[in-house]
């Protein structure tokens, strides 16, 4: 199926301080190769993959425009070919390859079982025919949505996702084609899947490269590969990984699927906010207390590390630093030349330039004056470590918490995170006193939960990914016990105390969702319901089956004043998703 090297991996990660920045494509992709045939075949070039026999040099080029994103002309010549002979093994092949890419996974799936009736022992026939195979079973009974750009595939209990996914991917893609000139020559399809090992089984990574990575989503094949954020105990930021996706897609399109790992994450990355405002902004603290530990002590990760895949990095504490180099590299090109020398690098590497030279060239000099200024541009950024910090472990939800639709809690992370800390005995009479209308008391127990969690922390108890002596998850002890002070000042009708409760937390793990919902309420509390907006509107970016991000977000827009307020259906949208996600 891929006459030349594989392209490399790319995919969507999850976010840098809550989730850890476990990587996928985005936020991580890996491309697949399906390889062999069933006698000597011959190689397209030294390492390259194995050939089919059956293909001629004419459906070895179609393959390629495929394997480059250049669908059109694909499709174009892929029609004259069958006009000679339709059944032919190649014209099945192609049309099964072309099928997929598409989204006809069924249709897919016969055009290759007729190729392997003639090719039995092909292998690329073989993998490509149980990529199809997986891919229709895993949206068998997927509903669908579109807008006009998009294709959304989704699980009946997830259409929560839908307006707010389309509402970003459209504005993602108004962005990207003005930053970039990107225009899709398919309609782009989303794929969004009830839990990552369904995303492992559709995509080349392993169920161990999924778990250990915290692989959430990805781009290949012509579409975007996301797992549901109900599948994580902590949610994730799902909108941005879309879009972090979706750049992965843009570029791949833009430079025929030629650009390499390091620069393919790089502009995912630095551009993965711009639905919501300018590209680049701060680093992430997970990030920014990674890159700042590793330019200390000079262990920066080589880009020819990154290959072929972040979600192959050994740890997520090398993905998120790698991900912090690669995204800085690409804000020194930005801010030497603006978008135009972001445009000027992808043409070049779509016409067969090296990416360095590419980048470098942009940038006005050679590598190794880029090199130079990159890494003057990160020191510039005055990096700073967060003392303390570790980064949370990915906690994916057990199968039967995902499928009884139960919104993701913070509690379905206290009973293992915090299992072996003395603390845990204070958060669960902190719990039951909540429960029984004594907040007063309940702040008490909280306290000293928290406290001991920073004696814990203090006798070396647990680093970053829960182990240690004692087995507490650090970074949860952080920002657990102020979620539910946060709580419990609201409660008591006291939304300044709340706010102060979660600040600390909303800084420095922004994407975990219960900080930003607690604050929301405590701004709507106060009577200012455009802050309120805009925090509960974080929050739902991370965990949008929260009914009370709804209920909320119904309510502060209802405040807002007339001119500021949106249109009576998207508050009746906030009404309905309250009422129904109550349920």
């Amino acid at each position: 199926m891929r006459p030349r090297p594989p392209a490399p991996a790319r995919g969507a990660r999850k976010p840098a301080a809550a989730l850890a920045v476990r990587v996928a494509a985005a936020m991580f992709a890996a491309a697949a190769v399906l390889v062999a045939g069933p006698e000597a075949p011959t190689r397209a070039a030294e390492g390259g993959p194995l050939l089919s026999p059956f293909l001629s040099p004419t459906g070895r080029e179609i393959e390629r425009a495929f394997d480059e994103w250049r669908f059109q002309a694909a499709r174009a010549r892929l029609a004259e070919l069958a006009a000679r002979d339709p059944q032919a093994a190649e014209v099945t092949y192609l049309e099964g390859y072309a099928r997929f890419l598409e989204g006809d996974y069924a249709g897919a799936s016969a055009s290759l079982g007729k190729t392997a009736a003639a090719a039995p022992d092909d292998v690329n026939v073989k993998e490509l025919r149980t990529l199809a195979r997986a891919a229709e079973e895993a949206v068998k009974d997927h509903k669908e949505a579109r807008s006009t750009h998009f294709v959304v595939r989704y699980p009946a209990e997830d259409a929560v996702l839908v307006p707010y996914a389309l509402e970003t991917l459209e504005s993602a893609y108004a962005a990207l084609a003005g930053d970039l000139g990107f225009a899709a020559a398919l309609p782009v399809r989303v794929e969004f899947y009830r839990s990552p090992t369904d995303l492992a089984a559709v995509s080349s990574l392993s169920a161990a490269e999924v778990e250990r990575t915290g692989t959430i989503a990805l781009c290949k094949w012509a579409r975007l590969m996301v797992t549901t954020p109900r599948a994580l105990s902590y949610g994730y930021p799902w909108l941005d990984s879309i879009n972090h996706e979706l750049v992965h897609y843009a570029v791949s399109e833009l430079t025929h699927d030629r650009a390499p790992v390091w620069l393919q994450e790089g502009l995912a990355k630095f551009l993965e906010k711009r639905w919501r405002e300018p590209a680049g902004g701060r680093l992430a603290p997970a990030m920014e207390h990674l890159l700042a530990k590793a330019l200390r002590n000079g262990k920066l990760i080589g880009f020819d590390a990154m290959h072929p895949s972040m979600a192959k990095l050994p740890s997520a504490e090398d993905a998120s630093l790698a991900f912090a180099e690669v995204a800085t590299a690409v804000a020194t090109l930005h801010a030497q030349g603006g978008m135009a020398a972001l445009r000027t690098a992808i043409a070049a590497v779509a016409d067969g330039a090296d990416a360095r030279r590419a980048v470098a060239q942009a940038a006005g000099g050679g590598w190794a004056e880029f090199e130079r200024a990159w890494k003057g541009y990160m020191v510039s950024l005055k990096l700073r470590t967060y003392p303390g910090f570790d980064l949370p472990t990915v906690h994916i939800r057990k199968g039967g918490a995902i499928a009884s639709r139960r919104k993701p809690s913070e509690d379905e992370v206290a009973t293992t995170g915090l299992r072996a800390s003395p603390s845990l005995r204070h958060l669960r009479l902190g719990n039951i006193l909540l429960k029984r209308n004594r907040p007063r008391a309940a702040v008490i127990e909280y306290e000293k939960g928290a406290h001991e969690a920073t004696l814990s922390r203090g006798r070396g108890g647990a680093r970053s990914g829960g182990g240690g002596a004692n087995g507490p998850d650090a970074a949860a002890a952080q920002w657990l016990f102020p979620v539910k002070l946060g709580r419990t000042y609201l409660a008591l009708g006291q939304p300044d105390q709340a706010l102060r409760a979660v600040e600390h937390a909303r800084t420095t793990y922004p994407d975990l969702p219960w900080p930003n919902l607690i604050a929301g309420e405590a701004w709507l509390a106060k009577g200012e319901p455009r802050a309120a907006v805009d925090a509960v509107r974080a929050s739902l970016a991370t965990n949008p089956f929260d009914p009370a991000v709804h209920c909320t977000l119904a309510e502060a827009y209802a405040r807002l004043p007339d001119t500021d307020r949106p249109s009576s259906p998207v508050i009746a949208r906030e009404r309905q998703f309250c009422k129904e996600l109550s349920d």
